[in-house]
């Protein structure tokens, strides 16, 4: 096709799509996408990256290849909470990028490290905006208030504000060692309950609810909605998001078929392994203890961890007091393109998340591999395990149900070799389709742009009572 009839599409991205910076490899899948969206649109990629040495919010565009990337550097703590989700100066960025060049469709991947304000800022420019709902982080006052696990514990404002302390001791180490970029603290750290063990978030309640409604304020600015899963979709968002808004994309994988399927059998104890994020909200205490139970029962299985363990020392050391399984091998986090090698080194993929998961990134590539799975319930990994027939599905989460679990697909080899049959009737879109999908989205929203003159009045008048109010 001639590059000057392509669509421009702009992504806005949380992370560089090569870190490992999201959780459950969202980015391993959006870095396949971008390889495959560059031969169809022309594409640029915004995101930001933690820095206190560059110049904050300066941009940085380069010209790669394939596509054109656009950084911009960000602190790792704000002046105020409320910046975190309405901030001046990304808004500024955001304006400047749309003045370099005209996009048919903005994809807005994540807010996370973003400002809610984009959508708005597009439609002044005519430009259709489509959302995807991957990580919570929009609607997430639950987030905030509650804790992602849901027990009733709250983020530490410290994570994201500036105070005195902080402000001393970042510019005392900027002196005696070069500038170290936590992308996993900043990006999922920062979210655990572990790293914020504290009785009160210590943000007033009305912060809440300004986000709250700026949060549906941004709704009415989005075209369209791309989840992952309907039951997160009828669980989460359906009050919150006009049906006539959503569609739905499974994540696709890339892979050939024609190795995987032939006859094997397991020679000696089955292996597992676990790969995600070594925090509360995965499980890992609850898989550490199982695999203390079977080694205390004579079982000798093998279990593979991968995840961060250089940033997450804190959390690490503690976790593996608790092992008494010589058979549990630490590995440290899984590279960008890694993800099958590190899930053949076992016969059983593990996800016993205790926070939702919508993903099916990492399910898709274990079953495309011929490993079974077991996984907690009422999840979007969940649901592609029954409806596959491909593993067993936790009622709950703890030791004992996880060791029954793993016991069952060592003892009952028929059981196990089931889950792992040949795939052809496992049916999971290639990365090609998740394209042509999108840009047939974006292609449908560039034809048809609607008046938004009635949603930007509303957001002035909206913002005009709120500054009376404080006043």
């Amino acid at each position: 096709m001639d590059s000057e009839n392509l669509l421009s599409v702009l992504f806005v991205l949380d992370s560089s799509p090569q870190s490992g910076a999201n959780l459950a490899f969202f980015n391993s899948f959006i870095e396949q996408l971008i390889d495959c969206m560059a031969k169809n649109v022309a594409l640029t990629v915004f995101y930001p990256e933690f820095s206190d040495r560059e110049e904050h919010f300066s941009l940085s565009i380069t010209q790669l290849p394939a596509y054109r990337r656009a950084v911009t550097y960000i602190p790792t703590r704000h002046d105020s909470f409320s910046e975190t989700y309405l901030n001046e100066k990304m808004d500024d960025v955001f304006n400047f990028i749309l003045k370099d060049e005209h996009f048919d469709a903005i994809h807005i991947w994540s807010f996370k490290n973003h400002s809610f304000n984009y959508p708005s800022i597009a439609k002044e420019r005519g430009i259709p905006v489509v959302c995807t709902l991957c990580d919570g982080f929009l609607f997430s006052n639950s987030l905030f208030e509650k804790g992602l696990a849901g027990d009733g514990g709250k983020v530490r404002v410290s994570n994201f504000v500036n105070s005195s302390v902080t402000s001393m001791a970042k510019k005392f180490f900027s002196l005696f060692k070069p500038e170290h970029r936590s992308y996993w603290f900043e990006n999922v750290g920062r979210y655990s309950r572990f790293y914020n063990r504290v009785p009160n978030s210590g943000v007033d309640a009305e912060v809440f609810e300004e986000r709250a409604e700026t949060a549906d304020e941004t709704v009415n600015f989005c075209d369209r909605f791309v989840l992952f899963s309907e039951l997160e979709y009828n669980f989460f968002y359906r009050p919150l998001i006009p049906e006539s808004k959503v569609v739905f994309m499974e994540e696709g994988i890339s892979g050939e078929l024609d190795f995987w399927n032939r006859p094997f059998e397991v020679e000696g104890a089955v292996k597992f392994c676990f790969t995600g994020e070594i925090l509360p909200e995965e499980g890992i205490l609850e898989l550490v203890e199982a695999f203390n139970i079977l080694y205390g029962e004579g079982f000798h299985n093998e279990l593979h961890v991968y995840g961060e363990t250089h940033e997450n020392s804190s959390y690490f050391n503690r976790l593996k007091q608790k092992v008494r399984n010589p058979n549990v091998f630490f590995h440290g986090p899984v590279q960008s393109g890694r993800i099958n090698a590190a899930l053949n080194t076992a016969e059983v993929l593990i996800i016993p998340a205790k926070w939702f998961r919508n993903d099916t990134f990492l399910a898709n590539n274990a079953i495309f591999e011929r490993r079974a799975l077991i996984v907690s319930g009422k999840n979007a990994i969940a649901e592609k395990v029954r409806k596959s027939g491909r593993g067993i599905v936790l009622d709950e989460v703890t030791p004992r149900a996880i060791a029954d679990a793993a016991k069952e697909l060592e003892c009952n080899r028929k059981r196990l070799y089931y889950f792992m049959r040949i795939t052809d009737d496992f049916k999971v879109p290639d990365i090609s389709e998740n394209c042509a999908f999108l840009t047939s989205v974006y292609s449908e929203l560039a034809g048809n742009r609607r008046e938004t003159d009635s949603l930007l009045l509303a957001k002035k008048l909206n913002r005009r009572r709120k500054e009376r109010q404080r006043g």
